[in-house]
């Protein structure tokens, strides 16, 4: 009598994800083989993981060369099991990206982003309030003003420098944006 209860239970599952046209692969991502030892991971394979899993909140990592950037926080937090946030990867899912992940940091020149900088080599004002505005004065409203932004450069480059700020998520800054705010908050430290 169990085993003919489980079948039905298993059919019934199966007979409501097709009638709701969910698949596995819709319900919990697309399905991969886990890979060879020593196999090259293309970004295009872990494209549609880095979609589905990473770009509600990290719209930059649509391009590998953003995700290349971050590849050993990306690493970490993955391993750590931080992210995805509020999703989970597949064991596979998790194998391939690391592997791609991986790869892409031992391949990576070391090569910091330049900030955006003046003809004289400083970073403006103007080049920072745009940056100050959407990803640091949504919790910290006072640093839309320079002045403000100024007087805590020290402890503002200390938060950003450690990845303390801004938090994950969407207001997380791009290499350029990171480079440009830093080298502002060190200038204006006289550093």
């Amino acid at each position: 009598m169990k085993p003919i209860l489980a079948f039905l239970a298993i059919a019934g599952t199966l007979a409501l994800l097709a009638s709701c046209g969910d698949s596995e692969e819709a319900l919990l991502g697309p399905t991969q083989a886990a890979l060879s030892p020593g196999e090259r991971v293309q970004f295009s394979s872990v494209q549609s993981i880095v979609q589905q899993k990473c770009l509600r909140c990290h719209a930059g990592y649509a391009d590998s060369n953003n995700l290349a950037a971050v590849a050993a926080t990306a690493q970490s937090t993955i391993e750590g099991g931080s992210m995805p946030q509020g999703d989970q990867l597949s064991t596979a899912q998790k194998a391939n990206l690391l592997a791609w992940l991986e790869q892409a940091e031992a391949s990576a020149p070391p090569v910091a982003p330049a900030p955006i900088v003046n003809s004289a080599g400083r970073v403006e004002w103007s080049s920072v309030a745009p940056i100050a505005v959407a990803k640091c004065a949504i919790c910290h409203s006072g640093y839309s003003d320079s002045a403000k932004l100024s007087t805590s450069a020290a402890a503002a480059e200390a938060a950003i420098e450690s990845s303390y700020m801004p938090f994950p998520g969407p207001s997380a800054l791009t290499p350029v944006q990171r480079a440009t705010l830093v080298a502002w908050l060190k200038q204006e430290q006289g550093l």
